[in-house]
């Protein structure tokens, strides 16, 4: 309610202090830009966000999602607890993938504004994050609302445009369009963003009701994966190398136990090291414990990649090839 009431008085503020107050979206707004390729589904109060881009290579839209509370979760597990955030349509590998923004992931995968982000840390804000003061201008045309940055920006040409512009339709809370300078190719351009509302208030249900039922099992935990150290090493016949190696997130319990199991395959010469010991089991208790994988050389051979085998608890899903392992 208290995020509510300030954004009331930030209104108010809007048409009788002009200069003081801030332009924002409304917390709750359905829009598209670009042409309808990009829909954008905002519920700010009830920290609900919705993404559909469609892509002109594929007829199918990818489709994101970023929830506090989301739908189908595994009881007491940390998606449960935390924001997540879904992508389907990811890649032609990966259907579908997901992160969870807690103290073991989440923080560097983010399609929704960069500033929704912090760190491990996610909340659905404002779709606008101006970074400079914005002023209200008094020579606005009758249909529109105007404003724009107290600084200026220079931009390829010479010329010297306020940082950031924003219009509006007059009198309302309804945005038109965004214009700023960005850096973009090794110099500074200004960029304009035409916003088409969809509707205002809470979006309608439609948006969320297609997060699919089974995406904690079916989908693509791009939290879990293996740490090294080190990831590479030169190992002379007869010779061996210790690595050490963790989880870098604790493992999901599907099967109950949350137990994984981690094995190695070789992508040269299978006969040309011997590993101790040829597996190693992770839980939920020791997967920060670093574990000692020792390499032994018993016959020369070109470079070779240890390509990891796991196995249970949302690690059958990873692409092996993301962690593999040098031997020079």
């Amino acid at each position: 309610m208290m995020k509510i009431l300030l954004y009331l008085i930030s209104f108010i503020l809007f048409y009788y202090l002009g200069e003081c107050a801030q332009p924002y979206f409304p917390l709750q707004i359905v829009f598209s830009i670009d042409n309808d390729q990009t829909i954008i589904a905002i519920d700010e109060i009830n920290q609900r966000a919705y993404q559909s881009v469609t892509y002109s290579f594929s007829p199918v839209p990818q489709i994101s999602y970023a929830l506090q509370h989301f739908p189908y979760a595994t009881p007491d597990s940390p998606q449960s607890k935390y924001y997540v955030q879904l992508l389907l349509g990811y890649s032609s590998l990966e259907s579908c993938v997901y992160t969870t923004y807690w103290k073991y992931g989440g923080n560097y995968f983010n399609v929704f504004p960069s500033h929704w982000l912090n760190g491990n840390s996610f909340e659905i804000k404002n779709y606008l994050n101006f970074t400079y003061t914005m002023i209200y201008s008094n020579n606005s045309s009758p249909d529109e609302d105007y404003w724009y940055a107290n600084e200026k920006c220079e931009i390829q040409d010479g010329s010297k445009p306020p940082c950031q512009e924003i219009y509006f339709k007059k009198n309302t809370e309804i945005p038109l369009q965004l214009t700023q300078v960005v850096y973009r190719g090794f110099r500074f351009i200004q960029t304009t963003t035409n916003y088409k509302i969809i509707s205002m208030g809470k979006p309608d249900e439609k948006y969320f009701n297609s997060i699919p039922k089974n995406w904690s099992t079916a989908c693509e935990d791009l939290d879990l994966g293996l740490s090294y150290y080190p990831e590479f090493a030169t190992v002379r016949l007869h010779q061996s190398a210790e690595f050490h190696v963790s989880l870098s997130t604790p493992p999901h319990r599907i099967d109950g136990n949350g137990t994984v199991r981690v094995q190695w395959n070789t992508t040269e010469c299978i006969d040309c090291f011997t590993l101790s010991p040829k597996e190693f089991t992770f839980n939920i208790n020791n997967f920060q414990e670093k574990q000692i994988l020792t390499i032994t050389r018993i016959k020369n051979a070109p470079k070779t990649l240890l390509i990891p085998i796991l196995y249970g608890e949302g690690f059958d899903l990873i692409p092996p090839q993301r962690f593999p392992i040098y031997i020079d």
